[in-house]
């Protein structure tokens, strides 16, 4: 018979004791629920932090810095993100934000058109025959079209395309990065229509064509594929739309998967990079002043139709919806939209647009203004005078 001694005594407090291994599961679910606790402020402060930067108020304009430079009345000016492109009938520069000109070049053109794609530069003269191609670091590539340029567009890649005539014929010819010829299309009244409008993404070219038979008017949206996609569709044609009693006077990629096409009675997206596809067609009943757009945004201004203001800006995003309407009554030179932001500006004022069309600042430059420039800071802007390249601040 076992004695007393041959048993394990356990004590009421040790049997109410947690084992090792609940320990363990209990500390690590506290380890979890404190990183979960962590992160859902974090998020929070996050979401507060970003909510109060896009609705902060702008109460004046700061002037960080000044560089000396004459603004002759003969040029003109592009706005590319951190810089200022100055181009006239003699030449063509570009000047960042700290005053630096990265290059420049000189020639000789009547009427300059200058088009731009992510620091890739491109100048041609309406009617001529030469587009000069210029890289980010001022390297220039020569392309002789031999016939009359009358529009063109460049690509981030440094191609380009252009829409030439020749009589009674127009061609669009695309050219590669070092400037040779890779294809060349015929365009006729009567099986194409007539190009209007020409934009580039990698292997994709879009083109607005203006089709006019007896009573019968249309334009058609039509995208190239020149890449192993584009290689088993008839003459490369991937994807095309027709838009009967409109005129496209213009299309373009406002990024690589994004092409914004504008015609007098209607606004056009298309999604895709390799075979863009419409994706939202909205009808507009008013007839629009301007067209303006950055990465993400797409705004039109009218008239405004109610008489209480002179125009009405309507942004619209890259899913056709209409973010918000803002009426205003202001003289303008032009509109930036930039980083989910807009600045509507003349000479002597502006105003700052939140993405939701909310007011974050309404007053006058320090001085005189010719042109405005963006940046990659939703406060800081370039601005260029009569004298002088000045970097600001909104505060």
């Amino acid at each position: 018979m076992a004695s007393v001694r041959d048993f394990h005594l356990v004590k009421e407090d040790d049997a109410k004791r947690p084992s090792f291994s609940h320990k363990i599961i209990r500390h690590r679910l506290g380890l979890i629920l404190k990183v979960l606790v962590t992160a859902a402020v974090a998020v929070l402060l996050i979401v507060v932090l970003v909510s109060q930067y896009k609705n902060q108020i702008y109460t004046e304009i700061s002037v960080l810095d000044s560089f000396e430079k004459n603004s002759l009345e003969s040029n003109s000016y592009l706005n590319v993100n951190g810089g200022v492109i100055t181009y006239s009938k003699d030449g063509i520069s570009l000047t960042n934000e700290d005053g630096k000109v990265l290059w420049n070049m000189t020639y000789e053109m009547q009427s300059p058109i200058v088009h731009q794609a992510e620091g890739i530069v491109a100048v041609s003269d309406y009617n001529g025959h030469m587009v000069y191609v210029i890289n980010n670091s001022g390297k220039v590539t020569e392309i002789d079209t031999n016939l009359p340029i009358r529009d063109f567009c460049v690509s981030k890649e440094g191609r380009v395309a252009a829409i030439l005539e020749e009589a009674n014929t127009s061609w669009i010819y695309l050219y590669a990065e070092g400037g040779e010829q890779l294809v060349e299309i015929k365009a006729t009244m009567s099986k194409t229509g007539y190009p209007l409008s020409v934009t580039l993404s990698g292997e994709v070219m879009g083109v607005s064509y203006f089709y006019v038979d007896s009573n019968t008017m249309k334009s058609s949206v039509t995208f190239y594929n020149f890449g192993g996609i584009g290689e088993n569709s008839s003459d490369h044609i991937v994807s095309s739309y027709d838009y009967a009693d409109a005129v496209v006077p213009m299309i373009d990629f406002i990024d690589s998967e994004t092409v914004v096409a504008v015609a007098d009675n209607r606004l056009m997206f298309y999604g895709g990079s390799k075979k863009p596809i419409s994706t939202s067609d909205t009808l507009i009943n008013d007839n629009i002043v301007g067209v303006y757009y950055g990465e993400g945004n797409v705004g039109l201004v009218f008239h405004d139709s109610t008489g209480e203001y002179k125009y009405r800006l309507d942004m619209y995003n890259t899913d056709g919806k209409l973010d918000y309407s803002y009426s205003f009554s202001n003289d303008f030179k032009d509109i930036i939209v930039n980083n989910r932001q807009t600045m509507i500006y003349n000479e002597l004022e502006c105003i700052v647009l939140n993405d939701k069309g909310k007011e974050k600042f309404r007053g006058q430059f320090p001085y005189k203004v010719i042109f405005v420039s963006s940046t990659d800071s939703n406060r800081r802007y370039i601005t260029v005078t009569g004298d002088s390249i000045d970097k600001i601040s909104f505060e």
